[in-house]
């Protein structure tokens, strides 16, 4: 058993520096080089679904996708709004050969995890390795990942829709203020809807 708990603490050891890889580095700035968006970054853990540069915020005027939004814009090879079938399917395979970073036909977690990283949004969801592995066996088959994704793009396609329309991906907003007004005699719950209460005479 010490055996193997040093040999477990050795390949740790080993991994420590491409952990360090994501670590967050640290410039100096002046005060001067600083604008209102840098500190709202700063301030702003990145959330799930966030779109991560400023052209695809543009692009998709949306700031935040649903889960997995971010990979099917990116089927919008010709960027006209709607994810066709034949998009999807160019795209699955597309990405399938992405994120399959020894050709080996199958995704291990950590190139699953790879992939998720490249994408233009931050996905927890796509990251996950149980997402794509329904049998568990720790290894991801073409047939596994597209049915995940074609099973995407089917739940956000609007009613009746052949087509996913980019429109469709962005998030529902999230309500700011989930506080309740005890002054205004309302009580806001979780989902942001208001119940009024009796205030006193």
């Amino acid at each position: 058993m010490p055996r193997f708990l040093s040999l477990g603490l050795i390949a740790f050891a080993c991994a420590l520096p491409s952990l360090g890889e994501e670590l967050l580095v640290v410039e100096a700035i002046s005060a001067e080089e600083v604008t209102t968006e840098d500190e709202d970054a700063i301030v702003r853990l990145p959330a799930d679904g966030e779109v991560r540069s400023p052209r695809d915020r543009e692009r998709l005027k949306a700031d935040k996708l649903k889960p997995g939004g971010g990979l099917l814009a990116s089927f919008d090879t010709d960027e006209d709004g709607i994810v066709s079938r034949e998009d999807l399917a160019a795209g699955i395979e597309a990405a399938f050969a992405n994120a399959d970073a020894n050709g080996d036909g199958e995704l291990t977690a950590l190139e699953q995890q790879a992939w998720a990283r490249s994408l233009p949004t931050r996905d927890n969801s796509l990251a996950n390795p149980v997402r794509f592995d329904p049998n568990l066996d720790r290894r991801v088959s073409f047939e596994e990942f597209s049915a995940v994704i074609t099973d995407l793009w089917t739940d956000y396609r609007a009613d009746g829709d052949d087509v996913l329309r980019i429109s469709d991906l962005k998030a529902p907003e999230e309500k700011k203020n989930r506080f309740p007004n005890l002054l205004d005699g309302e009580l806001s719950t979780r989902a942001g809807s208001t119940i009024p209460q009796l205030k006193a005479q």
